[in-house]
């Protein structure tokens, strides 16, 4: 049996795109693994579940931007001072864990037992890992002679182009899933065009950019925001065609994207995007950053996304053609064909076995 533990920054319970999927690896059921989940949150009463009090992960959940940035490099220090905080709970981790899963990189400075570590494309991969050309080159360099993160042993890459650029001998690739029972199409039965987001209130997710278009031009559409975060304040007062949803739960949010035809995603800072998958698999048309090439070329080649310029000009550009766009999207029969491509390559029953097979694979060849 080996025994995995999850490390995450946040709460287990957040409804972001790690936290769900951390939630969806944790639940599978596997003969060859048990699994743990370390959290930056105290937790209480739940079963393998371990939540530390971390200075760290305040810090890096209730920053962004530049402030953000600083955090994480002073991650060393702060880390170091949440492990003497911690010490009884991580080194009860490190010492009944076989390998220990870094959803955020910066954790690695938690812990010193020779465990197991694999560095997970959640974060960051080392040839992008301070944003900083120069500092990644040099970190690159001292992962590739054994000088850096000594301790990490192999890598789970989510996008399989960036095999080329990892510095670990061992990786595996798999990529995000999606629930594809509870996001499906529905029949289109409206006449307006309904556009949907989400994700977390946040400018690195562009959502003030949408706001903004909507503010000031008259558009013949309804747009459905879904999110919760430090932009909630846009919403405070109305906005014409605008309606905003806090927190629905899953079966509400399944219903959510069924009831829309185009979903929209601006980010500028995503490894994978989980709720793209969420609007293909329920037959949305997605217009999704530039940023995110190529992770979903083989979505935009079947004609249900496009990749935009994430400026107020690049979006409302591509706004003004979405309803050409959703004539072939808009049909039943094309909905569900790019419904059963995406529960076939990415639905989680597939998914998470090829996790485990590739955490098995790299760990018993260590």
């Amino acid at each position: 049996m080996i025994t995995i533990a999850f490390v995450i920054p946040s709460s287990i319970n957040y409804n972001g795109g790690i936290e769900k999927t951390i939630s969806r690896y944790n639940s599978f059921k596997t003969q060859n693994f048990k699994k743990i989940v370390l959290q930056g949150i105290p937790a209480h009463g739940t079963e393998n579940l371990y939540g530390i009090r971390s200075v760290y992960s305040k810090l890096i959940i209730g920053t962004s931007g530049k402030m953000n940035f600083v955090i994480r490099l002073m991650a060393p220090i702060i880390l170091k001072f949440d492990r003497i905080m911690n010490l009884t709970i991580i080194r009860n981790i490190e010492k009944n864990s076989n390998i220990i899963y870094l959803t955020n990189d910066d954790y690695y400075y938690l812990f010193k037992h020779n465990s197991f570590f694999v560095w997970s494309e959640h974060g960051n991969i080392p040839s992008n890992y301070t944003g900083v050309k120069i500092l990644n080159s040099a970190i690159s360099a001292l992962i590739r002679n054994n000088l850096m993160f000594r301790k990490i042993k192999a890598a789970h890459l989510i996008n399989c182009y960036n095999s080329e650029r990892i510095q670990f001998s061992k990786y595996f690739c798999v990529p995000n899933g999606v629930d594809s029972s509870r996001f499906y199409p529905g029949e289109r039965k409206h006449n307006t065009i309904r556009l949907l987001f989400v994700g977390r209130l946040e400018k690195s997710k562009g959502i003030d950019k949408i706001v903004n278009i909507f503010r000031n031009h008259n558009l013949n559409m309804e747009l459905t925001v879904v999110g919760s975060g430090e932009l909630e304040a846009l919403f405070s007062s109305p906005i014409k065609n605008v309606t905003y949803i806090k927190n629905p739960d899953d079966d509400r949010l399944g219903e959510i994207y069924r009831n829309s035809d185009a979903f929209i995603f601006p980010s500028i800072l995503e490894n994978f995007g989980n709720v793209v998958l969420e609007a293909v698999s329920s037959g949305l048309y997605v217009m999704a950053s530039e940023s995110l090439k190529p992770r979903f070329d083989d979505i935009e080649k079947m004609n249900f996304l496009e990749y935009i310029d994430n400026t107020e000009e690049g979006i409302l550009k591509s706004l003004e053609r979405i309803g050409k766009k959703i004539e072939y999207t808009g049909k039943y029969e094309n909905r569900m064909a790019i419904h059963d491509y995406i529960s076939g390559k990415y639905g989680w029953d597939i998914i998470l076995r090829k996790f485990y097979e590739g955490m098995e694979k790299v760990y018993s060849g260590k």
